[in-house]
């Protein structure tokens, strides 16, 4: 074996600062999430959604108000 093992994988190289991927990754990352959110957007003033809730209506059945009173 040459130099006995004290040379390190890849030419031993100390790594300075943060490596490209890294900041390609988050690139990509935050475009897809404003993409999303986008889509999401236009999609839901295309199509908007009826949000009114029907009245609401007693039950005969049962309950606090229906209760016979003594």
């Amino acid at each position: 074996m040459n130099g006995g093992g004290s040379k390190k994988f890849g030419g031993g190289r100390v790594p300075t600062g943060t490596p490209s991927l890294a900041w390609s990754s988050v690139v990509v990352v935050v475009v897809v999430v404003v993409s999303l959110l986008a889509g999401a957007s236009i999609v839901h003033n295309i199509y908007k959604p009826d949000m009114t809730l029907p009245p609401v209506e007693t039950a005969n059945g049962g309950g606090e108000g229906n209760r016979k009173k003594d």
